[in-house]
């Protein structure tokens, strides 16, 4: 008994530990797509390049207790398990059990009771286990699919990070574009109030027309009508931007968001440096995403062909069985049971069929779904570094073009006190001064935004090895 019991717990053993990694048949592997290579370091926190230490902050925090990412990291946690699930699929199943009985038969029945009682007990006690051999591959190729798809879900949070970060560093951006030219437009109101009260006082005195009084006092109006549009659409932003970080809903309304002085520098992170290499859209989280998910797809094809195969399945059982509960542990008592059993499908109305069918047709998907998000990649990148050029050579424009009309509005004002120039051309020309400061303000904040664009199509900042 203990030579049979010995040989066949090792028998379950070796076939747990050996029979399955030569079964297991090689996932589906991604399409070849052409790339480019060049020597480039991937550098993940890309928002340390624009050097400010109010935005690093704002990430941190929209990293800690954004809901969506929180949400994210959720589904990882249900893959993982899923894996854990998968893997156990592989390895025999150990359980123990107790029973108790007793019964009474019919004194009149079918078999004598040949003067013994009618009343009977069964105590029993097992050690059972139970392994299904994978000779096909079927939970190893499992426990594959389970394991890209938990790649898919930590690649699918990693995208989420990639937008996030991207929406608060624009964000940011754009609070500061506000604060720039609200304070254009609260300068030129205060310079214009004082403007204002000493030409009332030659109105007053006949030596100016009503004409230019009104036109001074429209002007005033015109820009002091800017400042409570401005102050919205900051407490909008900023309202906005603290539902992203994850603040609760009495912060979002008490607490506002930090960020540089008023008369900080512009965003910048640097240019684009040119020849980025194609192949950094690779490492893309979406683009791996939807590879791990083409893995998977294609380990499952592998699944659903095993079924086809015959399974073989052990069942092993070793206890103690007595009519008596004081004598269960007696030698005597032992029970042992080996049973091996052979399952081969044979007619199931299609049902094999129709699963292989399943997977093949959404390992196709998956295969389109990872060639589009390649294409995508390249679309969004070309779209980013378009966006970036036009974004600069804009900035540089405005620049200049503000320079242009701040000396202009110089000259039409020495033009004015000479007597060349009437009232309205004044106003006109510091109009458009003013109008070219506010531009220059969005125009920063516009570069801000397509570099960040840049760095979200690439997956995040890079760094060039000479």
């Amino acid at each position: 008994m203990r030579a049979t019991l010995s040989t066949t717990t090792a028998l379950v053993v070796w076939l747990a530990g050996c029979a399955t990694p030569g079964a297991s048949v090689a996932p589906v592997a991604p399409p070849e797509l052409p790339v480019t290579s060049a020597p480039v370091a991937v550098a993940p926190d890309w928002w340390k390049a624009f050097n400010d230490p109010r935005l690093e902050a704002l990430i941190e925090e929209a990293l800690r207790d954004n809901r969506d990412l929180a949400r994210a990291m959720a589904r990882i946690d249900e893959s993982r398990a899923a894996l854990r699930l998968a893997q156990s699929e592989r390895w025999p199943v150990v359980s123990a059990g107790a029973s108790g009985a007793r019964q009474r038969v019919s004194e009149n029945g079918p078999v004598p009771l040949l003067g013994g009682s009618p009343w009977a007990n069964d105590f029993r006690a097992t050690l059972n286990v139970a392994y299904e051999v994978d000779l096909w591959g079927k939970f190893a190729n499992g426990s594959t699919a389970a394991r890209e798809e938990l790649l898919a879900t930590e690649h699918a949070r990693a995208t989420l990070r990639n937008s996030l970060t991207a929406q608060v560093a624009q964000s940011y951006a754009t609070l500061r574009s506000l604060d720039a030219q609200l304070l254009v437009f609260k300068r030129a109101v205060v310079a214009q109030r004082e403007g204002l009260r000493l030409q009332k006082v030659r109105f007053d005195a006949g030596d100016m027309s009503e004409l230019d009084w009104r036109q001074l006092e429209a002007e005033l109006l015109s820009n002091e009508a800017q400042i409570p549009r401005l102050e919205r659409a900051l407490g909008e932003t900023e309202r906005a931007l603290a539902v992203v970080l994850g603040r609760s809903p009495r912060a979002v309304l008490e607490r506002g968001i930090d960020r540089v002085a008023e008369e900080a520098p512009p965003l910048v992170a640097g240019g684009v440096p040119d020849g980025l290499p194609s192949d950094l859209l690779q490492r893309r989280p979406d683009v791996m995403q939807a590879e791990a998910r083409l893995r998977a797809a294609g380990a499952r094809v592998e699944v659903a062909r095993a079924a086809y195969f015959p399974s073989i399945s052990l069942t092993t059982a070793l206890g103690k069985e007595s009519s008596e509960l004081s004598r269960l542990f007696d030698g005597p008592s032992t029970i042992f049971s080996v049973i091996a059993s052979l399952t081969q499908p044979i007619w199931n109305a299609g049902a094999l069929d129709a699963r292989r069918d399943i997977a093949l047709a959404r390992t196709r998907q998956a295969e389109l779904d990872y060639r589009d998000s390649i294409a995508a990649a390249f679309k969004e990148l070309r779209d980013a570094l378009g966006a970036h050029a036009e974004a600069q050579l804009t900035l540089t424009l405005t620049e200049q073009r503000g320079q242009a009309l701040a000396r202009a509005s110089e000259l039409t004002k020495l033009r004015f006190d000479g007597g060349v120039a009437s009232r309205l051309d004044q106003i006109e020309a510091e109009r458009a001064a003013l109008s070219a400061q506010a531009q220059l303000a969005d125009a920063r904040r516009a570069l801000t935004t397509a570099q960040v664009d840049v760095f979200r199509a690439l997956g995040g900042g890079w760094t060039v090895q000479r």
